[in-house]
């Protein structure tokens, strides 16, 4: 089968990948960093914060994925959800480095501040990512297609977290600075981030965000709200999916929270020292996609990421004695190839879920199984600060104390709890159904289903 897209298209689609990994990497490696070891708020309040965030995804998440699956305009059903959700998303992440001190002790306005600026935040990030993702799978159906722009995603969004380590990096005033000059510093990284992403999100905007003709009638025939979620969390492939994603996200965002403490109180490194670290690690990443791409086609997803879990694990390990900078980045160089191998397959084998589930049900549901999995990620969200908090305050680091000795407790988060949440996905990985043979024969009754589709349109 030939592919209907041409190189130009997919690169200027990945470039919307770039621009999601990129801003929210980077809002999670330095919120938390800002507002608890510059503003100095309680991590106590950080944690209710995130919990009342999850609520509020509670309802956001499925129900912008819910709508854009039903949405019918000039435009399709994605694009008009990333056009309107990306001016207000640059915005946000260059306010949210403004909020009030605490005064006298009081951080409840400090507080306020940051819950509206992630409710908001999710809010438009939602609109912008979940449509965009939804698209992957619903434009590039083959099996060589879709291998061959998840690669392009991949590289790009490898790019985009390089950005989100060292662009920052570079900006950011080091703890020694008056308090003004880090302040001033994080809202300078706010805006030539917010700058950087404008611009990828415009080229994905105008060359890369296409919709499928075959698929246009699909907004006809989709359940309603709480059928699609039932129906949704029926299927055993998605609810195994969904687990592995949670557990992903969770470990992907325990290390990118206190990645910059771990490099300050374990290695003794600068923040942009410690951005280094993650940079080479994505960097190694970025080159191994190559690797699994190749494992993909010989093996299959489902073996391919089960290998890619195994090599991150055990390359970790060393991190539970180490704290010597260099030895730091020797790790961190085998670390990249599991994680590159990991962020390959997460968001591929979705793509099996939602064929088959078209296959049953005659109509493409990406926005409904995206905003629940958003939904899960969301949950990781609150699982990783409520992990940090509760091993922050029993070790006495309730409110950032740099005399205060964590370092069993990074340690802790940083290799043991990431170690049991990979675990756990390898299980769930054993039962999840998609085998390479059983994708090939999908992928033989979809070409069928397509055409039928395309003959209806026309």
């Amino acid at each position: 089968m030939s592919t209907e897209f041409g190189t130009g298209q997919k690169w200027s689609f990945g470039m919307g990948s770039f621009a999601q990994w990129f801003i929210n990497s980077a809002f999670n490696i330095w919120v938390f960093t800002y507002y608890f070891t510059v503003i100095g708020l309680d991590v106590r309040w950080y944690m209710l914060a995130a919990v009342l965030w999850t609520i509020w995804n509670a309802f956001n998440d499925p129900l912008i994925g819910y709508l854009s699956d039903r949405a019918n305009t000039r435009w399709g059903r994605r694009k008009p959800f990333i056009m309107l959700g990306t001016i207000p998303i640059l915005i946000l992440y260059i306010i949210i480095w403004l909020p009030p001190l605490p005064a006298g002790g009081n951080e409840i306005f400090t507080f306020l501040y940051l819950l509206l600026m992630l409710i908001l935040y999710d809010t438009f990030y939602t609109m912008v990512a979940l449509p965009y993702d939804s698209l992957f799978p619903e434009l590039y159906t083959s099996v060589k297609e879709r291998s061959q722009v998840n690669t392009i995603r991949q590289v790009l969004s490898v790019v985009g977290l390089l950005a989100a380590a060292l662009v920052p990096g570079i900006v950011v005033a080091g703890e020694l600075a008056p308090l003004e000059e880090q302040m001033s510093s994080y809202l300078l990284n706010g805006i030539i981030t917010a700058v950087i992403i404008g611009i990828s999100l415009l080229i994905s905007l105008k060359w890369g965000v296409k919709e499928r003709k075959e698929f246009k009638l699909d907004y006809q025939q989709q359940p309603k709200f709480f059928e699609s979620l039932k129906y949704s969390m029926k299927n055993k492939g998605f609810v195994l999916y969904t687990i592995m994603f949670f557990l992903y996200e969770y470990v992907l965002l325990l290390l990118a929270t206190i990645v910059q403490i771990f490099g300050r109180e374990l290695l003794d490194a600068s923040p942009f020292e410690t951005s280094i670290i993650m940079g080479i690690m994505y960097i190694v990443g970025l080159a191994s996609v190559a690797l699994w791409r190749w494992l993909d086609v010989k093996i299959g997803s489902k073996k391919g990421y089960a290998i890619a879990i195994v090599a991150y694990f055990f390359a970790s390990l060393p991190l539970m004695f180490v704290d010597v900078y260099l030895i730091a980045v020797v790790i961190a160089v085998f670390m990249g190839i599991g994680f590159g191998g990991m962020l390959y397959f997460i968001y591929l084998i979705i793509a099996d879920v939602i064929d088959e589930d078209e296959l049953k049900t005659g109509v493409r549901r990406e926005g409904a199984f995206f905003g629940i999995t958003n939904f899960f990620m969301r949950l990781s969200m609150i699982l990783s600060i409520v992990t940090i908090g509760i091993v922050f305050v029993q070790t006495g680091w309730e409110i950032y104390d740099p005399l205060v000795d964590v370092t069993f407790g990074l340690r802790l988060l940083f290799i043991v709890i990431p170690g049991i949440a990979l675990g756990i996905s390898l299980i769930c990985l054993y039962f999840f159904p998609y085998s390479k043979s059983y994708v090939q024969e999908m992928k033989e009754k979809l070409t069928e289903l397509h055409e039928s589709k395309m003959g209806k349109v026309e």
